[in-house]
C-alpha cells in the first residue's frame, strides 16, 4: 500500500488523477493540496484525504510515499525536485518541464535520490493507441513511413488561465503538441532530425498572450519517416466533444486509420437541436482507463522496483521535438535536432520575429 499526496486539484488533478487512485487498491490518498483552499477542500472532500495549502506542509510529511504533481508546466521542474528530494517517488504531469535545462535537473534530482520519476504521457496507456502500437511492432502494415496526428478543440479556460501565457504553460505546442510528438517518436521508434512548424494566433487570448492556439507541425526522422501533427485551441464551440483525435499510419504495406468521429457509438438527431455526438469521458483528448492504466503503472514501477514504461529521456525527446517546433514557429524556418543551447525558446520573441506566427 502506497500513500499518496496529490499537488494540484485542477482539472486533470481532481477529474483525472484523484478518480484513479480511488480506483487503485494498492494506494491510499492521504493529502491533497491546492494554492487555491477551496480547490484543496473540494478534492479532499472527494476522498477523505487532508487539504493543504502549502505543497511544503504536504512534502514534510514522513508517511507520504509518492507525490502526483497535476499543476502548471513552470512548477514541474520546482516542485518534482523539492520531492525528490523530501525522498518522495513523483508522478508529473506532461510535458516533464518548460525547458531541456529544467527537465535536465529533474533527470538528475531522481538519479541522485534514488526514486521513482515518471512522466505522465497519457496517451501510451490509452488502450486505442497502445492497440495501435501492439500492431505496428507486429508488422500488420509494415514499417511506417508516415504518420498524421490531429489534436483539436476549443480551449475552454478563461484568458487569464495559465494555459495561454507562454512562459507558464507554453501555449498549444508544449501543451497538446507534445503529445503529438511522444506518439511520433513512439510509433516510429526513431529519433526526429527536423522540425518545422506554422504557429497561428487565432483566438484573443492567444494574441494577448502573444502564444500560439493553432500549430502544424511536420517532424522528420532518422530513416526517411515524416510525421504531421495539427494542435489547435481555435476549433469553434464544442467541435471537439466527439471529433478531437484523428490518426492515420501508412506503411509499406498497409495503412492505420482511427478517428473519434468515426468510433463515437451513439449519434442523437432532433429537429430542434440537430446533430449531436454525446461525449462518454470527462476529457476529450483520452479516456479515464487510461489515467487509472497510468496510476497503476506508476505504483507498480514503486512497488515491483522497475523503471516505468516510458522513460525520462523519452518524455525529455518529446519535449526537445516540442520546444524545436516553438522555435521554428517563431522564426519560420526548420530546426534541426538535438537542439542547440541558442535554440531553445527562451522569453517570448517579439512580433516582428517571423511572418509564419500570426493568424
Amino acid at each position: 500500500m502506497l500513500r499518496i499526496g496529490l499537488i494540484g486539484c485542477g482539472n486533470i488533478g481532481i477529474n483525472g488523477h484523484l478518480p484513479a487512485y480511488l480506483k487503485t487498491s494498492e494506494t491510499q490518498l492521504v493529502a491533497v493540496c491546492d494554492v487555491r483552499p477551496e480547490q484543496a477542500e473540494q478534492a479532499a472532500a472527494a476522498c477523505g484525504a487532508a487539504p493543504y495549502g502549502d505543497y511544503r506542509h504536504l512534502l514534510d510529511r514522513a508517511d507520504i510515499d509518492a507525490v502526483d504533481l497535476c499543476v502548471p508546466t513552470e512548477e514541474h521542474a520546482h516542485l518534482a525536485i523539492a520531492a525528490l528530494d523530501a525522498g518522495k517517488h513523483v508522478l508529473c504531469e506532461k510535458p516533464i518541464a518548460r525547458t531541456l535545462a529544467e527537465a535536465d535537473a529533474m533527470i538528475a534530482a531522481a538519479a541522485r535520490a534514488g526514486r521513482t520519476l515518471m512522466i505522465g504521457h497519457v496517451r501510451r496507456f490509452d488502450h486505442r493507441y497502445a492497440e495501435i502500437k501492439a500492431l505496428l511492432d507486429a508488422g500488420q502494415v509494415g514499417e511506417p513511413v508516415f504518420i498524421r496526428r490531429a489534436e483539436r478543440q476549443r480551449l475552454p479556460f478563461p484568458a487569464e488561465a495559465w494555459y495561454w501565457q507562454r512562459e507558464r504553460g507554453g501555449g498549444v505546442i508544449l501543451d497538446i503538441g507534445v503529445h503529438g510528438t511522444d506518439l511520433l517518436r513512439w510509433y516510429f521508434g526513431r529519433e526526429a532530425t527536423e522540425v518545422y512548424a506554422v504557429g497561428r494566433r487565432v483566438r484573443e487570448p492567444a494574441r494577448q498572450t502573444g502564444s500560439f492556439d493553432h500549430a502544424f507541425i511536420t517532424c522528420r526522422f532518422a530513416g526517411g519517416g515524416t510525421g504531421l501533427i495539427e494542435a489547435s485551441w481555435a476549433y469553434p464551440g464544442d467541435y471537439g466533444a466527439a471529433l478531437y483525435g484523428e490518426l492515420d499510419v501508412v506503411g509499406r504495406a498497409g495503412k492505420v486509420v482511427y478517428s473519434d468521429r468515426d468510433t463515437n457509438p451513439l449519434l442523437i438527431y432532433t429537429p430542434d437541436g440537430g446533430p449531436e455526438l454525446p461525449r462518454y469521458f470527462r476529457f476529450m483528448s483520452t479516456t479515464e482507463y487510461a489515467f487509472q492504466a497510468e496510476v497503476r503503472h506508476f505504483v507498480h514501477c514503486i512497488l515491483d522496483e522497475r523503471p516505468p514504461a516510458i522513460s525520462l529521456q523519452d518524455a525529455r525527446a518529446a519535449l526537445e521535438m516540442a520546444l524545436a517546433a516553438q522555435r521554428s514557429a517563431d522564426i519560420g524556418q526548420p530546426v534541426s535536432l538535438p537542439l542547440k543551447e541558442s535554440n531553445e525558446p527562451g522569453a517570448r520573441h517579439s512580433q516582428s520575429d517571423g511572418h509564419q506566427r500570426e493568424g
